[in-house]
């Protein structure tokens, strides 16, 4: 059928960009996990010598409140109090929700009781064989970072925690997610190695240095900025990296060469960080990012001069983004590609669009994102060209992302002119239907917006404010409190949309769109 033809085109677009090693891995898993269904093989465990190496980590950085006592968890804006059980795999609110709950990250928000935390931990022990989502090795890899962090930070030397600790680790040995690369390989990859410097594990050291080693070389840019493009995951992986510098600072780990490493992509890190952060500490929502995800880059910056590392101060190049700051505004703009090639499914129709902040408030901003599953239309919707500041030709989307985490074919940026006043960028569809230009002209006090398309048809360009920011339209001018906003176009349209304040909150918000259909102009005055 038609349909059938359609869905198996659009596989097929999908599955030309990845690597052949995550096509392998897609099979060999799949057949490893018959194989044991149908022989009735349990997963590869190594017996625990009974020793841990003897070491004393810096303080880290305090999770947000998610344990709320008496086996109630609050994830995602979402709250669920169990009575007397945990449900360790309860998925009324999802997957990520389940994968948070098993994270155990609330065991390092302020003030946690330590009798709670052991009691969690071995309530989790003790209901390990029933245990689905929660052991697969993201969850995992996140699980054995925050035990171990956990006891070190409390002097605990416990037998029956390090032997299931120790046991996960070698599971996730066995289970590395070679076939989803990206974020979830290095976050293996960050498990391993300090399970390895906690458990003083040859094996486990090696494997989580020899991926750390080739996935921060892939994945770190240049410029410092993590390939997937999304300031939270740029977060979140700093992050981790800097709790694997704390346990190999402070332990016996002699490989100082790995540490240099680690110690180098940690200051690119930092850079990038620096340079995408706005002065109120706010990060543009770009790509797959929300509010109360990761921790904060102000938190983040502080625990990096903590550990001794340093901004290398590289500029925005590679990851596709340009920062201006004028006299009262800071601009941020995404010129880059949707993502990685092979890695693609946090990736949004955002070429071109931007995010401005005035006097530390948020202006023109990213809608950001609310849902990964469980709402087809609100994700897509998300990841959408239309909620962007960009222009959307016709019914045209600027790549064909389909699924919750999927893109077929998609166009490619190119830069014509980049300088700290002017800067020129420009696509061509990946269906060669058009081709559209975007000019940034960068003022003191002044920001202006052109766009070109080419053979004009009928276009949209976005400007979605902030759910405090009401914006009066009279005539071709966009009134504000910071800001007046001239248009040139054929028409212009104020509408409500929804925001993203984090996920599963969302805000009634305005929202600007501009006809045109060969040329349209922004001019944003800054009062």
């Amino acid at each position: 059928s038609p349909i059938m033809i359609s869905s198996l085109l659009l596989y097929i677009k999908t599955i030309r960009y990845l690597k052949p090693v995550q096509i392998r891995y897609r099979a060999y898993y799949a057949l490893k996990k018959n194989w044991r269904r149908f022989v009735g093989q349990e997963s590869k465990t190594r017996i625990f010598s009974g020793n841990i190496a003897n070491i004393d980590i810096e303080h880290s950085i305090s999770h947000y409140k998610s344990y709320l006592g008496n086996n109630k968890f609050v994830f995602l804006n979402k709250e669920m109090a169990f009575s007397d059980k945990i449900d360790w795999n309860y998925a009324g609110f999802g997957k990520l929700w389940t994968y948070n709950l098993n994270y155990f990250e609330f065991l390092h928000q302020e003030d946690f009781e330590l009798d709670t935390g052991l009691d969690l931990i071995n309530d989790f022990i003790d209901n390990y064989s029933f245990i689905n989502d929660g052991l697969e090795p993201f969850p995992t890899s996140l699980r054995i970072i925050n035990w171990i962090k956990f006891l070190l930070l409390n002097d605990i030397n416990d037998d029956k925690i390090n032997k299931n600790i120790y046991n996960q680790s070698f599971i996730l040995y066995h289970n590395i997610e070679y076939h989803l690369q990206g974020n979830h390989l290095l976050e293996n990859a960050f498990a391993l190695l300090y399970s390895g410097i906690y458990f003083d594990d040859d094996k486990l050291k090696e494997k989580g240095e020899k991926l750390l080693f080739s996935q921060l070389e892939e994945q770190i840019l240049n410029d410092g900025g993590h390939f997937e493009l999304s300031p939270m995951y740029h977060q979140l992986i700093f992050f981790r990296l800097l709790d694997t510098i704390n346990i190999a600072k402070n332990a016996d780990y002699n490989n100082n060469k790995m540490l240099g490493f680690l110690i180098k992509k940690a200051g690119l890190m930092y850079s990038w960080l620096d340079n995408i952060t706005f002065s109120n500490m706010d990060i543009p929502l770009f790509n797959d990012s929300s509010i109360g995800i990761a921790p904060s880059s102000d938190k983040l910056i502080k625990y990096a001069k903590r550990l001794g590392i340093h901004n290398s101060q590289k500029p925005l190049n590679d990851s596709g983004y340009r920062r201006f700051k004028g006299k009262n505004y800071e601009l941020v703009v995404d010129i880059g590609k949707i993502a990685p090639d092979y890695i693609s499914g946090h990736g949004h129709n955002d070429m071109f669009s931007f995010v401005l902040y005035i006097r530390d408030v948020p202006i023109i901003v990213d809608t950001g994102t609310s849902v990964y599953g469980g709402n087809p239309q609100r994700r897509l919707l998300e990841r959408s060209t239309e909620s962007h500041n960009t222009v959307k030709v016709g019914d045209f989307e600027q790549a064909q992302v389909w699924s919750d985490f999927r893109v077929a074919a998609r166009s490619y940026p190119k830069i014509i002119v980049d300088e700290k006043t002017r800067l020129i960028v420009e696509y061509s569809h990946y269906t060669k239907k058009y081709k559209h230009r975007r000019e940034f002209v960068i003022g003191k006090n002044n920001i202006e917006i052109i766009d070109t398309v080419s053979p004009q048809q009928n276009s949209l360009s976005y400007l979605h404010f902030d759910n405090d920011v009401y914006p009066r339209i009279n005539g071709n001018k966009i009134d504000l409190s910071y800001c007046k906003i001239e248009v040139e176009g054929d028409k212009i349209k104020k509408k409500d949309y929804l925001l993203s304040k984090g996920f599963g909150n969302l805000k009634t918000s305005k929202k600007v769109e501009i006809e045109f259909s060969k040329r349209s102009m922004v001019s944003i005055d800054v009062i």
